[in-house]
Formats: structure tokens, C-alpha cells, sequence
């Protein structure tokens, strides 16, 4: 596989990656699921309603129990009434967690890698940044000019480098050892370093041979 490189004075060249891994057999059914899966254990499962033994509202009885014409009711309480008590909402308990194994996870990178391998483009310029937010968005301006949703995937955790980056909105900066599914997927153009897709390249392959 040939991903795109853009050089520091401007020239587009190429470079050789892995076809297991930037161009891999497409599998979108494994792909919805991984996003699936980490979407699903981003979900706090705090949401809480009160039932109608917690509403703070009057127990006493209505209205007399015959001789109205109405149905027999002995509090405000129940979910039937506004203001009563939610009968089936969410109790602060739930829990959303999924699993996928290892090799899914493996599988499903790989099928985000190459479904993004377009929007893949290679610049060593980004390893110099000096931590200055300015100077971020000149080069990833020059690199990405349609701008979006840039993921920007460094091959060492520098905190010089992830300085400049975090106060952009549309800017995710991430060490190759910790990218997934989601990010990639997530993103409209993906900046490398070679460094960073060689790194890439040797924790997947890595898993595979353990």
C-alpha cells in the first residue's frame, strides 16, 4: 500500500505500508460492530428518574373513593399523572459495557485504517512543532488545507507536541500505541509521521504474532 507523503518543502511522495493493515479486505459488518462497542463503553449509565415512591409529591387520597364518576386513584403519585413518578425510566445503575477480543480489535483497525487509507497523509513536519497553538494551525493548514476533523497521530508521547494541538476544536492528537477504531473512523483526514505508521505497523503486527 502507497500512502501519500507531503514533504517539508512541499513535495508529494509516497510511501510503502502494510497491505494487511492500510489495505485490508473490507468488513463493514466488523467495523459497525467495533464502533458499536466503543461508543457503548463511552456511556456513563448515570441517567436517573424518580419512581413514584420517590416523587415528592402528596399521598393523600384524591377524591373520595365512589360517587364520582372516576376511576379509584389514592395518590398523585402514579406515572399517569404529571408530575407523578416515572414507571420504567432509568434507575443511575445501568451498565452499558461491551466486549470485543483482542483480535476483533486488531481486525477492526485495521478495516478503519484502510477504509481511511485516501485521507492518509505522511509529513515528518509535525514532529517540530514548537508547542505553540499558531503555529499548529499554519502547518496542519498547509497539510490538510479542506480542513475538518484532523487526527493527528504522533509515534511518541511528547507533551511539546500535544501542547499545540489541544486547544483546537477539530484537532485530535494521539501516540500510535493508543489509537482505535473510533478515532480513526471519527475523522476526515488522518496526518501521520513515518515514524508514527511504522510504530502502527509493528504494535498490530506485534499482536499478531503474540
Amino acid at each position: 500500500m502507497k500512502l501519500n507523503v507531503l514533504t517539508a518543502t512541499g513535495e508529494k511522495t509516497t510511501l510503502t505500508a502494510q497491505d494487511s493493515i492500510f489495505a485490508a479486505e473490507a468488513n463493514p459488518a466488523l467495523l459497525a460492530q467495533a464502533i458499536r462497542v466503543y461508543l457503548a463503553n463511552d456511556r456513563q449509565g448515570t441517567a436517573k428518574v424518580k419512581t413514584r415512591s420517590e416523587v415528592a409529591r402528596t399521598k393523600k387520597k384524591w377524591f373520595k373513593q365512589k360517587g364520582t364518576g372516576n376511576a379509584r386513584h389514592g395518590a398523585r403519585t402514579p406515572s399517569i399523572f404529571v408530575g407523578g413518578g416515572v414507571a420504567f425510566g432509568p434507575n443511575g445503575t445501568q451498565n452499558w459495557k461491551l466486549g470485543l477480543t483482542q483480535a476483533l480489535k486488531r481486525q477492526a483497525l485495521c478495516q478503519a485504517l484502510s477504509h481511511q487509507a485516501e485521507h492518509i497523509v505522511v509529513c515528518d513536519s509535525i514532529e517540530k512543532l514548537d508547542g505553540k497553538t499558531a503555529t499548529a494551525v499554519k502547518v496542519l493548514k498547509k497539510i490538510i488545507p479542506t480542513g475538518g476533523k484532523i487526527l493527528v497521530v504522533f509515534a511518541d508521547s511528547d507533551e511539546r507536541l500535544y501542547r499545540g494541538m489541544r486547544n483546537l476544536p477539530k484537532v485530535w492528537a494521539v501516540n500510535a500505541t493508543r489509537l482505535n477504531v473510533l478515532q480513526v473512523a471519527g475523522a476526515d483526514a488522518i496526518v501521520m509521521t513515518s515514524h508514527s505508521v511504522k510504530k502502527l505497523e509493528t504494535r498490530i503486527m506485534g499482536e499478531v504474532a503474540a
